[in-house]
């Protein structure tokens, strides 16, 4: 993919004005960001350098999300290549990112471990395992042998599973559903509401608080192998 040339060319201006640049990722779920000021523009590779622990997660990702500014709209690059010790990241292939953003920034975490939940479609109960989750759904794996097509986009069901301290049985819509090798992966939508929705309030904002710390953890165990 060609990258865009009026994006090179923002970006060409933001490095000549020493504009600090915001540089996104998420990471198990969590938007991580991380400020960075762009150091040189070869070609097609942009260099930017950033001192935020959240460079570990840009190493993981191939793509990231470079926030918009007075100078800048919001746009996707794809992740050439990073160095810890320099703090530089090697970006190409730029994008405008559009409403896209805005469309995922919404809170959704991945939990430690995958969580068991129990489906009920009409008469049907499914054992699945949630895989992500957030304020308004869920993302939820199952064996293809417990995929029924009662699962279609728009059924309604009733999803159950446990929370630390707090049992959680909520009525939604499956929203999509797709085959990832031998298994099915349905994101649904919460319908419901009430107490139990504070409860994954809760746990969202404790599973973030424990990402952002593997975070820092990973960062200073990197940094520290950098040094000896």
């Amino acid at each position: 993919m060609t990258s865009n040339l009026q994006i090179l060319s923002d970006l060409r201006l933001a490095m000549e004005m020493k504009q600090t640049l915001e540089i996104m990722v998420f990471y198990k779920g969590v938007p991580v960001i991380c400020k960075a000021q762009i150091s040189a523009i070869t070609g097609e590779i942009t260099t930017a350098v950033t001192q935020a622990s959240g460079i570990v997660s840009i190493k993981k990702a191939a793509k990231v999300s470079i926030l918009g500014s007075d100078y800048f709209e919001p746009s996707s690059a794809h992740v050439e290549d990073v160095d810890y010790q320099s703090g530089q990241l090697q970006l190409r292939d730029f994008s405008y990112l559009g409403n896209r953003l805005g469309e995922r920034m919404i809170v959704r975490v991945e939990p430690k471990t995958p969580i068991p939940l129990v489906l009920t479609s009409m008469d049907q109960q499914i054992e699945a395992e949630l895989v992500d989750l957030s304020i308004n759904g869920a993302g939820i794996r199952l064996q293809t042998g417990q995929y029924y097509p009662s699962l279609k986009p728009g059924a309604l069901v009733r999803a159950s599973f446990d929370l630390p301290g707090q049992a959680i049985e909520l009525d939604a819509t499956v929203i999509s559903g797709t085959k990832v090798a031998d298994r099915f992966r349905i994101s649904i939508g919460f319908t419901g509401n009430g107490v139990q929705k504070a409860a994954i309030f809760r746990y969202l904002v404790d599973r973030r608080s424990e990402i952002e710390q593997e975070i820092l953890a990973e960062y200073h165990e990197v940094i520290r192998k950098t040094e000896n």
